[in-house]
């Protein structure tokens, strides 16, 4: 096949692995190229300081010292996730590092990522769906809709810009929280459903790994592992493989014939217990996963 080039755009940092790390790490050993953006620096949602400690104390500290701790725990979420990616095989990974105080689609948000995208030309972008959550008051569809206006811009000419237009070819939406379960009413609408599952068994454990390497959003040691059950696990189940990972296309695909993967064709008549054998493994009770 031909080699692809990827953009994987997450409103937080740790979103551009924990959704799709383990497609990617596939990928990335077929010998396709992967870049990482993470749009915001993600402290006010997922750090164990910034979000969980100071939320606790009776009085917020001064500006100046909010600003110097904040800038010290965006270094430290930094490494996680450059480490984490790094893990997965993924060695391009930037921050834009945006505050998410409150998150919205902004002219300034939308031309720094088409400019990225100018820049790496990917032939896939993957993100976060935009109507995740009904599309209200969510990072993670905000996150969608930056990159769905940095992709339309990103195919036009910028003055300011010394890289041309490009066209993606296809994008890809990180299975939706609404795929999963529907923990409030928005998350009831719109009607969104999986179309493609990729099957990460052989590489879950490095997912986490991965995982376990966020320690300033406490997601160590055995969170990781029931994260990787429950999520991806839940998932396998279902299209008969120990773990995957869902996604969304924007487009249907067009070819000259209608095509059939050869996991379909090979699993349609095979025995049960083969079925069963190759859903049923699990991770092991987690320990400290070596460097």
């Amino acid at each position: 096949m031909e080699k692809l080039s990827f953009l994987v755009v997450g409103g937080h940092p740790a979103d551009v692995f924990d959704h799709c790390g383990g497609t990617m790490a596939h990928h990335i050993r077929r010998g396709d190229s992967v870049t990482c953006v993470g749009l915001t620096h993600g402290l006010r949602i997922h750090d164990v300081v910034i979000a969980e400690e100071l939320r606790k104390q009776e009085k917020t500290p001064d500006p100046e010292k909010l600003q110097k701790l904040m800038q010290e725990r965006s270094k430290v979420k930094h490494a996680e996730v450059v480490k984490a990616c790094g893990i997965l095989g993924m060695t391009d990974v930037r921050f834009l590092n945006y505050d998410d105080s409150v998150l919205l689609v902004t002219h300034e948000l939308v031309e720094a990522l088409a400019r990225i995208i100018r820049e790496v030309k990917p032939n896939v972008v993957i993100t976060h769906h935009p109507l995740e959550n009904g599309g209200v008051s969510n990072h993670h569809s905000t996150a969608g809709k930056i990159t769905m206006h940095a992709i339309q811009y990103a195919a036009n000419v910028d003055l300011n810009d010394e890289n041309p237009g490009h066209r993606v070819a296809q994008v890809f939406f990180m299975a939706p929280g609404m795929t999963t379960f529907i923990d409030c009413s928005l998350s009831a609408t719109p009607s969104v459903f999986c179309d493609l599952f990729v099957d990460i068994t052989d590489v879950v454990e490095l997912k986490v790994k991965a995982w376990d390497a966020m320690r300033s959003q406490q997601y160590g040691g055995d969170y990781a592992r029931k994260s990787a059950e429950t999520w991806n696990g839940k998932d396998g189940l279902h299209m008969g493989v120990s773990y995957a990972e869902g996604f969304v296309r924007l487009k249907p695909e067009i070819g000259d014939f209608l095509t059939v993967s050869k996991e379909r064709l090979e699993r349609a008549n095979e025995p049960e217990t083969d079925t069963h054998e190759r859903m049923n493994r699990m991770i092991a009770p987690f320990v400290e996963l070596p460097d």
